[in-house]
Protein backbone atom coordinates (compact mmCIF):
# COMPACT_ATOMS: atom_id res chain seq x y z
CA UNK A 1 0.00 0.00 0.00
CA UNK A 2 1.38 3.40 -0.99
CA UNK A 3 1.37 6.34 1.42
CA UNK A 4 -1.06 8.99 0.09
CA UNK A 5 0.79 12.12 -1.15
CA UNK A 6 -0.89 14.34 1.44
CA UNK A 7 0.44 12.15 4.29
CA UNK A 8 4.02 11.68 3.11
CA UNK A 9 5.53 14.75 4.74
CA UNK A 10 3.80 14.00 8.04
CA UNK A 11 5.06 10.40 8.03
CA UNK A 12 8.55 11.13 6.69
CA UNK A 13 10.33 10.40 10.00
CA UNK A 14 8.43 7.13 10.39
CA UNK A 15 9.37 6.15 6.83
CA UNK A 16 13.04 6.84 7.54
CA UNK A 17 12.87 4.54 10.56
CA UNK A 18 11.33 1.81 8.41
CA UNK A 19 14.10 2.16 5.82
CA UNK A 20 16.76 2.07 8.55
CA UNK A 21 15.23 -1.05 10.10
CA UNK A 22 15.02 -2.91 6.79
CA UNK A 23 18.59 -2.00 5.85
CA UNK A 24 19.83 -3.35 9.19
CA UNK A 25 17.68 -6.47 9.52
CA UNK A 26 16.41 -7.72 6.17
CA UNK A 27 19.01 -9.58 4.09
CA UNK A 28 16.46 -10.57 1.43
CA UNK A 29 16.01 -6.97 0.26
CA UNK A 30 18.69 -4.96 -1.54
CA UNK A 31 18.66 -1.25 -2.33
CA UNK A 32 19.85 -0.35 -5.82
CA UNK A 33 19.73 2.46 -8.34
CA UNK A 34 17.40 2.03 -11.29
CA UNK A 35 16.85 4.22 -14.34
CA UNK A 36 13.13 4.72 -15.01
CA UNK A 37 12.07 7.06 -17.81
CA UNK A 38 15.63 8.51 -17.87
CA UNK A 39 15.53 9.37 -14.15
CA UNK A 40 17.57 7.69 -11.40
CA UNK A 41 15.67 6.23 -8.44
CA UNK A 42 16.64 4.21 -5.37
CA UNK A 43 14.48 1.08 -5.33
CA UNK A 44 14.26 -2.08 -3.25
CA UNK A 45 14.75 -5.45 -4.86
CA UNK A 46 13.53 -8.71 -3.34
CA UNK A 47 16.26 -11.37 -3.50
CA UNK A 48 14.59 -14.74 -3.80
CA UNK A 49 16.20 -17.93 -2.59
CA UNK A 50 18.13 -19.74 -5.34
CA UNK A 51 19.58 -22.51 -3.18
CA UNK A 52 17.48 -25.19 -4.91
CA UNK A 53 18.52 -24.24 -8.42
CA UNK A 54 18.07 -21.46 -10.95
CA UNK A 55 15.26 -19.09 -10.07
CA UNK A 56 12.83 -18.87 -12.94
CA UNK A 57 12.43 -15.34 -14.26
CA UNK A 58 8.86 -14.55 -15.25
CA UNK A 59 6.72 -11.72 -16.54
CA UNK A 60 4.59 -10.53 -13.64
CA UNK A 61 2.19 -7.92 -14.94
CA UNK A 62 1.75 -4.51 -16.46
CA UNK A 63 2.63 -1.34 -14.56
CA UNK A 64 0.44 0.95 -16.66
CA UNK A 65 -3.31 0.79 -16.06
CA UNK A 66 -5.95 0.53 -18.73
CA UNK A 67 -6.36 4.31 -18.98
CA UNK A 68 -2.68 5.22 -18.69
CA UNK A 69 -0.29 5.83 -21.55
CA UNK A 70 2.64 3.51 -22.18
CA UNK A 71 4.57 6.48 -23.64
CA UNK A 72 4.92 4.83 -27.04
CA UNK A 73 5.49 7.40 -29.80
CA UNK A 74 2.63 7.70 -32.27
CA UNK A 75 5.25 7.32 -35.02
CA UNK A 76 7.69 4.40 -34.77
CA UNK A 77 10.95 6.07 -35.83
CA UNK A 78 13.07 2.94 -36.27
CA UNK A 79 13.01 -0.83 -36.13
CA UNK A 80 15.60 -1.01 -33.32
CA UNK A 81 15.02 -1.01 -29.55
CA UNK A 82 17.03 -0.75 -26.34
CA UNK A 83 15.46 -2.65 -23.44
CA UNK A 84 16.56 -1.83 -19.87
CA UNK A 85 16.41 -3.78 -16.58
CA UNK A 86 16.11 -7.28 -18.04
CA UNK A 87 18.81 -8.67 -15.73
CA UNK A 88 21.36 -7.93 -13.01
CA UNK A 89 24.81 -8.88 -14.28
CA UNK A 90 26.17 -9.08 -10.72
CA UNK A 91 23.90 -11.96 -9.71
CA UNK A 92 23.48 -13.91 -12.96
CA UNK A 93 25.30 -17.22 -13.16
CA UNK A 94 25.94 -20.07 -15.59
CA UNK A 95 27.21 -19.89 -19.14
CA UNK A 96 23.77 -19.69 -20.72
CA UNK A 97 21.94 -17.19 -18.50
CA UNK A 98 21.71 -14.75 -21.40
CA UNK A 99 19.76 -17.36 -23.40
CA UNK A 100 17.01 -17.29 -20.76
CA UNK A 101 16.84 -13.50 -21.13
CA UNK A 102 16.53 -13.80 -24.91
CA UNK A 103 13.84 -16.45 -24.54
CA UNK A 104 11.84 -14.25 -22.16
CA UNK A 105 11.75 -11.39 -24.68
CA UNK A 106 10.80 -13.65 -27.59
CA UNK A 107 8.11 -15.38 -25.52
CA UNK A 108 6.60 -12.10 -24.34
CA UNK A 109 6.49 -10.66 -27.85
CA UNK A 110 4.72 -13.76 -29.16
CA UNK A 111 5.20 -16.06 -32.15
CA UNK A 112 4.71 -13.25 -34.69
CA UNK A 113 7.30 -10.93 -33.12
CA UNK A 114 9.48 -10.41 -36.26
CA UNK A 115 12.62 -9.95 -34.12
CA UNK A 116 15.57 -10.72 -36.41
CA UNK A 117 18.53 -9.79 -34.19
CA UNK A 118 19.12 -9.59 -30.45
CA UNK A 119 22.17 -8.84 -28.29
CA UNK A 120 22.39 -9.15 -24.51
CA UNK A 121 24.98 -6.74 -23.11
CA UNK A 122 26.29 -9.07 -20.39
CA UNK A 123 28.38 -6.35 -18.74
CA UNK A 124 25.61 -3.74 -18.66
CA UNK A 125 24.84 -2.27 -15.24
CA UNK A 126 21.38 -1.36 -16.55
CA UNK A 127 20.58 -4.89 -17.73
CA UNK A 128 20.38 -3.82 -21.37
CA UNK A 129 19.24 -5.93 -24.31
CA UNK A 130 19.31 -4.61 -27.88
CA UNK A 131 16.72 -5.77 -30.40
CA UNK A 132 16.25 -5.25 -34.13
CA UNK A 133 12.92 -6.10 -35.75
CA UNK A 134 12.06 -6.68 -39.39
CA UNK A 135 10.20 -3.35 -39.62
CA UNK A 136 9.26 -0.26 -37.64
CA UNK A 137 5.74 -1.66 -37.31
CA UNK A 138 7.17 -4.79 -35.68
CA UNK A 139 9.32 -2.72 -33.32
CA UNK A 140 6.19 -0.83 -32.30
CA UNK A 141 4.51 -4.11 -31.38
CA UNK A 142 7.58 -5.18 -29.40
CA UNK A 143 7.65 -1.83 -27.59
CA UNK A 144 3.98 -2.28 -26.74
CA UNK A 145 4.58 -5.82 -25.42
CA UNK A 146 7.59 -4.96 -23.22
CA UNK A 147 7.62 -1.34 -22.06
CA UNK A 148 6.11 -0.82 -18.62
CA UNK A 149 5.94 -4.50 -17.70
CA UNK A 150 7.36 -6.13 -14.57
CA UNK A 151 9.95 -8.85 -15.15
CA UNK A 152 11.61 -10.64 -12.22
CA UNK A 153 10.41 -7.85 -9.92
CA UNK A 154 11.91 -5.04 -12.03
CA UNK A 155 10.12 -2.52 -14.24
CA UNK A 156 11.18 -2.85 -17.88
CA UNK A 157 11.67 0.29 -19.97
CA UNK A 158 12.17 0.47 -23.73
CA UNK A 159 13.30 3.17 -26.14
CA UNK A 160 13.89 3.33 -29.89
CA UNK A 161 17.42 3.46 -31.36
CA UNK A 162 18.55 4.79 -34.72
CA UNK A 163 19.29 2.03 -37.22
CA UNK A 164 22.72 3.39 -38.16
CA UNK A 165 23.74 3.49 -34.51
CA UNK A 166 22.55 -0.10 -34.07
CA UNK A 167 24.59 -1.24 -37.08
CA UNK A 168 27.67 0.56 -35.75
CA UNK A 169 27.45 -1.39 -32.52
CA UNK A 170 26.28 -4.69 -34.02
CA UNK A 171 27.56 -5.02 -37.60
CA UNK A 172 26.54 -8.68 -37.57
CA UNK A 173 22.91 -7.46 -37.59
CA UNK A 174 23.27 -6.15 -41.15
CA UNK A 175 21.33 -8.41 -43.49
CA UNK A 176 19.48 -10.30 -40.73
CA UNK A 177 15.99 -11.18 -41.95
CA UNK A 178 15.14 -14.50 -40.30
CA UNK A 179 12.92 -14.21 -37.19
CA UNK A 180 14.54 -15.59 -34.04
CA UNK A 181 12.98 -18.44 -32.10
CA UNK A 182 13.26 -19.32 -28.38
CA UNK A 183 15.69 -22.05 -27.35
CA UNK A 184 12.72 -24.20 -26.29
CA UNK A 185 8.94 -24.31 -26.60
CA UNK A 186 8.13 -24.41 -22.87
CA UNK A 187 7.33 -20.71 -22.48
CA UNK A 188 8.84 -20.62 -19.00
CA UNK A 189 8.71 -16.84 -18.62
CA UNK A 190 4.94 -16.87 -19.28
CA UNK A 191 4.05 -19.75 -16.97
CA UNK A 192 2.80 -17.51 -14.13
CA UNK A 193 -0.56 -15.76 -14.74
CA UNK A 194 -0.27 -11.98 -14.87
CA UNK A 195 -2.62 -9.04 -15.16
CA UNK A 196 -3.26 -8.04 -18.76
CA UNK A 197 -4.62 -4.55 -19.21
CA UNK A 198 -6.73 -3.23 -22.06
CA UNK A 199 -3.65 -1.57 -23.58
CA UNK A 200 -1.97 -4.96 -23.94
CA UNK A 201 -4.96 -6.92 -25.21
CA UNK A 202 -6.15 -4.35 -27.75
Amino acid sequence: MLIPPQDRKKKLNLWREVVKFIDANESRIRAEEQCIEDEEFIVWRWLQNTANGRKRKVWQGQAFGAKESSNMPAFRPTKCLKIRNMFDAEVEYGEDWHVHIQDAILEKCGPDHSIVHMAVDKSSKEGCVFVMCASSEASGRAFHALHGWWFDGILITVKFLRLERYYERFPDAIGCTQPLIPSNSEGNSLSVPFHQSITESS
